[in-house]
């Protein structure tokens, strides 16, 4: 008799399980909608700083200051990436989607760094 009830009750508890509505959702479907948000504030923070950089480029009359901003643009850019990704692995991150948004997050915010600088730049006075 006590085994009847066991099946009954485990029976029971099963159909009640099945019948909830449930939606598996994958971690990576997750992640991409996170990554996904922080890549486009990267990619338009990028274009910002695009714009700044070519209008201190075109309002740079010296050709060896010219080369000198672009050097230090590639530069920076090199040492972003390089940055970004010890901020996400200092954070704690160690690989996979964790790192990859800690990434985005770190870059954006140098990048942000970066149009500050170069606003600043540009507000100066020639030849200053």
């Amino acid at each position: 008799m006590k085994n009847h009830l066991r099946l009954i009750a485990v029976v029971a508890l099963l159909f009640t399980l099945v019948s909830l509505p449930v939606r598996i959702v994958r971690a990576e479907e997750k992640f991409e909608k996170f990554d996904a948000k922080d890549q486009a504030a990267v990619v338009s923070a990028n274009k910002v700083l695009d714009g700044v950089y070519g209008a201190l480029m075109s309002k740079t009359e010296d050709s060896q200051e010219k080369t000198s901003l672009r050097d230090a643009q590639r530069a920076w850019i090199k040492w972003r990436d390089a940055e970004a990704e010890y901020i996400g692995r200092h954070g704690g991150s160690v690989g996979g989607s964790a790192l990859r948004a800690d990434f985005a997050v770190a870059q954006l915010k140098l990048i942000n760094e970066r149009i500050a600088v170069l606003k600043a730049y540009a507000s100066q006075k020639l030849g200053n």
